[in-house]
């Protein structure tokens, strides 16, 4: 055999040895349902899961691409239920420590880009903090003569890098993830910028946050001071949220 073989055939041995991870996407099912077939999930092979995003959306039916609450993972009782389509946060919890005993890894769809359909601000009736931790200068609006907000269009254009990345996808709320303090589509006009706000977006919720200020100049974005761990024990209160504000201020994109 001659070396170039030789070398082939090892290349080839190699990357069959080495393999890649079977995921198995589940969605359409609920978490107790997903955790009973976990075991055969397991025998079948399949080291991971893909399952469908486990975070409140529009409704008990939304199927969680409308998302509405990104820290509501079936505890809270929000647009007209707890749990979400596919169950309630301990039972999300307990499909994950079992996959886990069998060794698979489990990942979920996470929205970034958007939230849900309905527009914070869009008459005196709806309020400007609709969606918790968000106001509207969060999103790519237009601003009415009236001081309320309206979506843009959805992308005209896909082979416009503009376009895709500032109006709207399926009627969604467009977040602006655009680096930066500013907003590249917000105001009167298409293209208008305007500064995106920065402020303590959970004040009544400590349990959100990791850290600690240690010192001057730092910031919880950054992930800066003591780490303390998340949930009600981490010793943080809404008291010491308030007292350090400028610790735990965030523009849209720190927070997601």
């Amino acid at each position: 055999m001659n070396p170039l073989c030789r070398l082939a055939l090892f290349l080839f041995l190699t990357a069959t040895q080495v393999g890649a991870e079977a995921m198995l996407q589940y969605f359409n099912t609920s978490w107790r349902e997903l955790t009973r077939k976990i075991p055969e999930i397991a025998e079948a092979g399949y080291q991971s899961l893909w399952i469908p995003p486990p975070t409140k959306a529009g409704g008990v039916f939304s199927v969680g691409y409308d998302l509405f609450d990104r820290f509501d993972l079936g505890s809270k009782d929000q647009k007209g239920s707890v749990r979400t389509r596919y169950g309630t946060e301990p039972e999300l919890l307990n499909l994950i420590q079992i996959a886990h005993r069998f060794g698979i890894r489990v990942y979920f769809d996470a929205i970034m880009n958007h939230n849900g359909f309905d527009v914070p601000g869009y008459n005196e009736a709806v309020p400007e903090d609709l969606y918790p931790g968000f106001l509207p200068g969060d999103f790519h609006l237009r601003t009415t003569a009236e001081g309320f907000y309206r979506k843009w269009d959805n992308t005209r254009d896909w082979g416009s890098e503009w376009q895709v990345q500032n109006l709207g996808l399926s009627g969604l709320i467009d977040i602006a993830t655009e680096p930066g303090a500013a907003n590249r589509n917000h105001g009167g006009f298409e293209g208008e910028n305007s500064t995106k706000p920065v402020y303590l977006r959970h004040p009544e919720n400590p349990e959100y946050y990791c850290y600690i200020p240690s010192g001057p100049g730092q910031t919880h974005a950054a992930n800066e001071g003591i780490y303390v761990g998340f949930g009600a024990d981490n010793g943080v209160t809404r008291s010491f949220l308030q007292l350090n504000e400028s610790f735990y201020e965030e523009i849209v994109e720190d927070m997601l």
